[in-house]
């Protein structure tokens, strides 16, 4: 008796088309380009095997799918027909290798029962006709601090933009006190290009100049050191992230309990797609719903992918010297926290939602499939760096004045 192999077919031909829609749609490959590169051998056999699959009925509807494969009765019908063959030698063979995959893959996919194809993009411009929330009182001491690093070169504000508003509309739409949180938000570019946006909807704007590659460890540690208050607990939070109305006050409940030093509150995080994020930012936003109903949601799973979300106390995150500022660009820097804060404390994970607004995707590989910053060995930020220093990018003018000190 085989125990640990699957055998469930409804399980098993999910797996196929999943595998399916994952090689074939564009959305599949922003979602981690990286682990999604790592596991094409995996998912290109599950691929291979389907179009020569000799049941016309599997192979017909399989290319269905990879046509389409953001059609959910695309993907309902190639997995009733799978799973009424279970048995066949062929269609057994297309589910082990799909199985096979799925557990080798660190990108997934999400399909809800009620999620419907179309809807009407939302804008920036239509959030901020919303109302902004409760801004931190006067006077207030909170213990937890939200940073949100954030850039948008995008002409008029883009999907970045408009997101980085659902998130702190959000944020102030908590059951938390709100004299118990505070949010601060670095933008860190050649210029302070949306702090007239960013500032009304965040407790504190900070300007991070820099006009060269993004980095967001340095923007992450601007927040920490420059955010005044009492600080005991740090949320390293995505500018995508639409919050639950529970988020701050689940998260921050945890840190009461022995041993705690810092998690991740997820395990899968999903990247949703356009019409999702749209449906998804107007349920939560306009129509005052605790959370997105994930029943509405398409979208692609991150599996164990840090970044999107982390909440640390804040004398760890000194001590292990905050974010490794020598990463630039986008990758790796997640993981390298991640990892050097495992070694000096206990680092929790948790297994709940956690949405990801949709957004171009802005990940690049070297010529050799790595990501940019694979060459900065792993481990090796020193506890005692300096950091958050606001001049570290500062271009000199003439007389000797920084950019920054003009901010």
């Amino acid at each position: 008796m085989a125990y640990l192999k699957q055998s469930d077919p409804a399980v098993l031909a999910t797996a196929v088309a999943d595998c399916l829609v994952v090689a074939s749609d564009p959305n599949a490959r922003a979602a981690g380009i990286y682990f999604w590169n790592a596991v094409r051998p995996y998912r290109d056999a599950v691929v291979d095997a389907v179009r020569n699959c000799p049941d016309e009925v599997v192979r017909s509807l399989g290319e269905n799918l990879l046509a389409s494969p953001e059609d959910p009765a695309a993907h309902a019908a190639l997995c009733q027909a799978l799973a009424q063959r279970r048995g066949h030698g062929a269609i057994d063979t297309i589910m082990s290798l799909a199985w096979r995959t799925e557990c080798n893959s660190r990108v997934g996919y999400h399909l809800g029962g009620r999620h419907e194809r179309t809807s009407v993009p939302v804008t920036a411009e239509e959030l901020r006709g919303l109302p902004a929330g409760d801004p931190l009182p006067p006077g207030a001491e909170p213990e937890v601090l939200v940073v949100i690093p954030f850039r948008d070169r995008s002409l008029g504000g883009g999907d970045r933009l408009r997101n980085l508003v659902a998130c702190l509309l959000a944020l102030r739409d908590q059951c938390y006190p709100r004299d118990g949180y505070q949010v601060t938000v670095v933008e860190s570019d050649d210029e302070p290009r949306w702090r007239e946006v960013i500032a009304p909807l965040a407790d504190h704007y900070l300007f991070a100049p820099n006009a060269g590659t993004w980095n967001k460890s340095w923007a992450i540690n601007v927040g920490v050191v420059h955010t005044p208050g009492p600080t005991e607990v740090v949320c390293i939070h995505d500018a995508d992230v639409l919050a639950d109305r529970d988020f701050v006050a689940r998260h921050a409940e945890r840190f009461t309990r022995p041993g705690v030093m810092g998690f991740l509150p997820y395990r899968d995080m999903l990247q949703m797609d356009d019409v999702s994020t749209w449906h998804a930012i107007r349920e939560r936003l306009a129509g005052r719903a605790g959370t997105a109903d994930l029943s509405r949601v398409r979208g692609f799973t991150l599996h164990r992918g840090p970044g999107l979300c982390t909440w640390v106390r804040a004398e760890m995150f000194l001590r292990v010297g905050g974010m490794d500022e020598r990463y630039q660009g986008w990758g790796g820097e997640d993981f390298d926290f991640i990892n050097r804060f495992g070694f000096a404390a206990p680092f929790d994970c948790y297994d709940e939602p956690l949405l990801h607004m949709r957004h171009p995707s802005n990940y690049e590989l070297r010529e050799d499939g790595e990501l940019v910053n694979a060459h900065i060995p792993p481990l090796s930020w020193p506890p005692d760096s300096l950091i958050g220093q606001l001049d570290r990018f500062a271009v000199p003018l003439n007389g000797g004045q920084s950019l920054a000190g003009r901010r």
